[in-house]
């Protein structure tokens, strides 16, 4: 069985910050998870249903807030404000799981958007149980469930192969932002990923997954660790 709840203020605040932390720093067991999370997708088909979303965090919300996502057309982006949840037609798209659940397959939604940004993109459904099982079960088998969650595959925006998502954070207004860059382009070499997708290789000789960086941060040196502040 399939459970979903809303995030809460302590499930934000268990989780590493991306300013004042290594979180996007990657070793190779971190990696090493990644590999057998993208070879699982693929071997599924769930390769164009979800992506893995690296856990953190930049600001904390308050009872009764949750973080939403809305797009913007032009410039093409997407922002992310926190808002009441009592507001209508949220859907699930960035999740973690849940160790509180058993039996069955627990998640915790991180992340919404109205269901008019989803385009194609179906919700989150129990037709997802099984899907989710599997990375879930990967995740435990690599102690990686407090570091790495799923995230729906939606593309309102119509990016192409070369284009990327590349958050700022504004702290102050507690906005994160998010605009598209080429991924070959200099904004996008100083930046960290923080979620990623695989599609099967092509190639008889070579047939693990590709995997390709999905989101960015764009950090800033602040003298300690990296630091997003609105660009």
């Amino acid at each position: 069985m399939l459970t979903m709840r809303d995030h809460n203020v302590e499930d934000y605040a268990t989780l590493r910050d991306m300013d004042m932390t290594d979180v996007a720093v990657l070793d190779e067991a971190d990696d090493a998870c990644l590999d057998q999370l993208g070879r699982y997708l693929v071997s599924t088909d769930a390769w164009q249903r979800f992506a893995i979303w690296l856990l953190h965090k930049h600001f904390d919300p308050v009872a009764g807030e949750v973080f939403a996502e809305s797009v913007i057309a032009a410039p093409r982006g997407t922002q992310t404000t926190l808002v009441e949840r009592s507001r209508q037609g949220l859907n699930a798209i960035s999740m973690r799981f849940d160790p509180d659940v058993s039996p069955g397959v627990g998640i915790i939604a991180m992340e919404f958007s109205d269901q008019a940004d989803f385009g194609s993109t179906s919700s989150v459904s129990p037709d997802d149980e099984s899907v989710l099982a599997g990375i879930s079960e990967r995740l435990q088998a690599h102690g990686k469930t407090e570091r790495f969650g799923v995230r729906l595959i939606r593309n309102p925006l119509g990016l192409g192969d070369n284009d990327v998502l590349l958050e700022t954070c504004d702290i102050t207004h507690r906005t994160l932002r998010c605009s598209v860059v080429k991924r070959d382009g200099d904004r996008a070499a100083d930046a960290v990923e923080t979620s990623w997708q695989w599609t099967p290789s092509l190639s008889k000789t070579r047939p693990r997954p590709i995997q390709k960086c999905a989101s960015l941060c764009w950090p800033i040196d602040d003298g300690h660790f990296d630091g997003h502040q609105p660009m």
